[in-house]
């Protein structure tokens, strides 16, 4: 990440770059003969050559470079079962320390320090600012934790290195319960066999309404208030995240394809945040949270969380709630969510898996949304509305709170080819370095 935050949610930079062809190889060898190795399981009355259907592997289906299918929407995958999973009679380990691996802020302090006096352990956080930073330490060797925060995108190549292990559903038992019916068994880990949600999110605009007025519901495309921006030089910021960024510009252009790997399509949506920066001098970063609510930016791309967290956070004192809004574009654009692994060099498995099912208790999940993090979990016992009317959150940012139906119906960044991923990551170099 370019300009990183001293403080607040670093979520999730989401840098893919070199994701797919990093696990070239070796990679491919160690997934070869395992359960269910890059066998998909076909969506219910999908058929079998739908359009954006993907075809089965063995006849040259899109596959990641681990030879995983890649999952979409409308084709779950399972992914292939490398390892057992820890056993249910297993004791929970005590004492010394559980090692999680997390983005900068991600996890109330509270929670955490909760966790660890409940079991009789020290709960010690290691960061990182990128996906492909994070991916890059874990597969040297050099670092060992027993949990893993991670994205959808990002499980096949997780799995593909042997980085994560096959969950025992039995020790997480608040999964089936607790949190959205869609979460449960999603269609980029089906049963699931490696990853349980964290939060759920959107991506959009934010801005300062007492400073730029501007509608971007009311626009073409919400997208759209970026570019007519002009007043703003300086004040606008762009994500730091390739597949956001051109992701962004291509929905602008009218498609909501946010996993093309088509050239042309990518190229222009570059040549369109090239004219942007020329336009604006926009900022890439990913501290709005913290710089929206200060005034040092105005308007800019945002996920939810960042805006729900820069009310929770950072907004400055005598500055009110209602000089923030937030809009995204509700047909076709990204919704998704964050996920949480036990590390295939987990020392405490079990216990790992204990946090995971703590994560989604609701009480828990509860706290950690509205007390620090800003990022909404998919918990069934959450009622957004009430959220507004007991005064939680104020009232003008509905729009950044993600309902059950956004989220089942939503868009999403998902994983692409080992070429395709190329494609995106040479665009995203190219603006860079302009």
């Amino acid at each position: 990440m370019t300009n990183p935050p001293d403080r607040g949610i670093s979520r999730r930079s989401l840098l893919r770059r070199a994701g797919a062809v990093a696990l070239g190889g070796a990679a491919v060898a160690g997934v070869a003969g395992c359960e269910n190795t890059t066998t998909p399981v076909p969506a219910s009355g999908a058929g079998g050559g739908g359009k954006g259907l993907l075809g089965d592997p063995t006849a040259g289906g899109p596959v990641d470079a681990a030879g995983i299918p890649l999952a979409r929407r409308d084709y779950p995958v399972t992914l292939p079962k490398i390892g057992d999973s820890v056993s249910s009679s297993a004791k929970v380990e005590r004492g010394g320390e559980l090692r999680i691996y997390n983005y900068a802020d991600y996890l109330d302090p509270g929670v955490i320090k909760a966790f660890g006096k409940l079991h009789d352990v020290r709960v010690t956080v290691t960061t990182f600012e990128t996906l492909d930073e994070a991916f890059s330490k874990l597969s040297t060797g050099g670092l060992e934790f027993d949990v893993i925060f991670s994205t959808p995108d990002q499980l096949s190549r997780l799995v593909g290195r042997q980085l994560v292990q096959p969950l025992n559903l039995e020790l997480v038992p608040n999964l089936q319960t607790n949190v959205w019916p869609e979460t449960i068994s999603p269609f980029y880990d089906i049963g699931p066999r490696y990853s349980v949600p964290y939060v759920v999110y959107t991506t959009g605009v934010g801005w300062r309404n007492d400073i730029v007025k501007v509608n971007p519901n009311a626009l073409p495309t919400v997208w759209d208030a970026l570019w007519d921006a002009r007043g703003q030089r300086g004040k606008v910021q762009l994500l730091n995240d390739p597949r956001e960024a051109i992701g962004m510009a291509i929905m602008r252009s009218g498609s909501v394809d946010l996993n093309t790997e088509d050239q042309k399509t990518i190229d222009a949506a570059v040549a369109q945040l090239e004219k942007l920066d020329q336009d604006v001098r926009v900022k890439v970063s990913i501290s709005a949270y913290e710089q929206l609510p200060a005034g040092r930016i105005t308007i800019g791309q945002m996920w939810s969380g960042d805006m729900l967290n820069a009310v929770i956070s950072y907004l400055p004192k005598g500055t009110p709630a209602s000089v923030l809004s937030y809009a995204y574009q509700e047909v076709g654009g990204p919704v998704f969510n964050d996920v949480i692994t036990v590390a295939s060099a987990a020392r405490k498995p079990v216990l790992a898996h204990q946090f995971l099912n703590y994560m989604l208790n609701p009480k828990v999940a509860y706290d950690n949304f509205v007390n620090f993090v800003g990022y909404q979990p998919p918990q069934n016992s959450i009622d957004a509305a009430s959220l507004f009317k007991d005064g939680v959150l104020p009232a003008n940012l509905r729009s950044a709170i993600v309902t059950r139906e956004a989220y089942a119906n939503g868009n999403a960044y998902l994983t692409l080819t080992a070429e395709g991923q190329r494609r995106w990551d040479r665009g995203w170099a190219k603006f860079r370095t302009s």
